[in-house]
């Protein structure tokens, strides 16, 4: 059976970039499970109707949601905290006491824990996250969100009058089954907000970061216009939100690169903002596979120059740890084939992935503690300004740190 888009059920496709095989990032292991993991391909592709770019081979969602303990937990991020904050007190604008509120992948309840005044509501399939949020006092279902979810919870809690979903929409394969849910659980004068992969950032930071199994979609604003119309909805606003790492009241001299897009639907009438038609004009060209061949051609690059340094470093004679075992660095290092004789150690703060052992090359995580490497690899992005601010000790010391734009920091 022919790939279909999963927006547009398209079946002409052109490659993006091809990562090659590569485990499940957040699969992190105890020393008992070494050699347990498996890897899977990891293939973008780029839809020739819709432009929808999006992975071409599929893991089952299970296997990273279910089948495992899901080793993200929101609350352990730092300043995520504020940004959702910031984010609850502005959807108020939508909400009058007694509303319903629903959010799809809700996590350990970071968001909704600010809403609590609201009848609030969260979905997600990753049971163990699900216990934390529950301990949190945040309302949870531990399932996928879908039509026959949202109709559950529809006949149980009666309809919403916000539904939100932060960096989990672009993790579902079955969109249409998402949008039925939502079209059916949505208030008529109701609010659907996603916040999603920018695939515009991702081209214009050379960000590959978020290249990763549990990603099966980068969107752009013009994906989600074109789309929405099909389940009696439409877009009104968009914004860029500020990286979820940088917050505006740290102080720093380079602002963080914008990675995601936040998307506003209704299925009233409303009129479009003048944001949003600022984002979608910024978006010309964007589709083009032109665009995708470019791209493709400048991450190669860039993550051969990232490897050739640490390499280069590693010759010497220095020690290299990466700062944060995450997702997005797991990515990184892959494709600049940094594997565990150019890396020392992670470190990392959450509890949840300390003395832990990444899969495939089994490189350990500790506590930050007393851990003093020659260089810190920055593995989240999006984190760099936060990281940086908070270890002027370790740069006092002689300490350097390389971001993945292969850009030595020691100030």
């Amino acid at each position: 059976m022919s790939k279909k888009c999963r927006m547009c059920k398209g079946t002409k496709f052109k490659e993006v970039i091809d990562f090659g095989q590569n485990p499940l990032v957040n699969s992190l292991l105890t020393k008992e499970e070494f050699g347990t993991e498996k890897t899977f391909p990891l293939v973008v592709e780029q839809c020739q109707k819709c432009h929808l770019v999006q992975t071409k081979n599929m893991v089952d969602a299970a296997k990273i949601y279910r089948e495992v303990d899901y080793l993200f937990f929101s609350s352990d991020m730092p300043n995520l905290d504020t940004y959702f904050k910031r984010f609850a007190d502005d959807v108020k604008r939508f909400l009058t006491l007694g509303d319903f509120i629903v959010e799809i992948g809700s996590n350990d309840g970071i968001f909704l824990k600010h809403l609590k005044e609201f009848k609030i509501l969260g979905v997600d399939p990753a049971s163990n996250v699900v216990l934390r949020a529950l301990k949190n006092g945040v309302p949870t279902l531990s399932d996928f969100f879908n039509e026959n979810t949202a109709r559950r919870i529809k006949n149980e809690w009666g309809k919403a009058s916000l539904i939100t979903g932060f960096n989990c929409i672009a993790h579902l394969d079955d969109l249409d089954g998402l949008m039925r849910g939502v079209e059916s659980l949505l208030r008529d004068d109701g609010v659907f907000v996603v916040e999603a992969n920018y695939w515009k950032d991702m081209v214009k930071n050379l960000n590959y970061a978020l290249i990763y199994h549990d990603h099966f979609s980068y969107f752009t604003l013009k994906n989600w216009i074109d789309y929405a119309p099909k389940f009696g909805m439409q877009v009104f606003d968009a914004e860029i939100p500020p990286a979820q790492g940088d917050i505006p009241d740290i102080d720093t001299d380079k602002a963080q690169e914008e990675f995601n897009i936040r998307v506003f639907l209704s299925k009233d009438k409303r009129p479009c903002t003048e944001r949003m038609k600022q984002v979608l004009a910024e978006e010309e060209g964007l589709d083009s596979y032109e665009t995708v061949e470019k791209y493709a051609k400048d991450v190669k690059a860039s993550a051969k120059k990232l490897g050739d340094l640490i390499r280069e470093l590693k010759d010497k004679g220095h020690t290299i740890a990466g700062y944060g075992a995450a997702a997005k660095g797991f990515s990184v290092l892959k494709l600049a084939e940094i594997d565990q004789r150019y890396i020392d150690y992670f470190i990392d703060d959450s509890p949840a992935k300390q003395n832990k052992y990444a899969p495939v090359s089994h490189i350990p995580i500790y506590k930050r503690e007393n851990q003093k490497p020659d260089y810190f690899l920055i593995t989240a992005p999006n984190y760099a300004n936060v990281i940086i601010g908070k270890e002027q000790e370790f740069i006092k010391n002689g300490g350097k740190f390389i971001t993945i734009k292969s850009e030595i920091i020691e100030k």
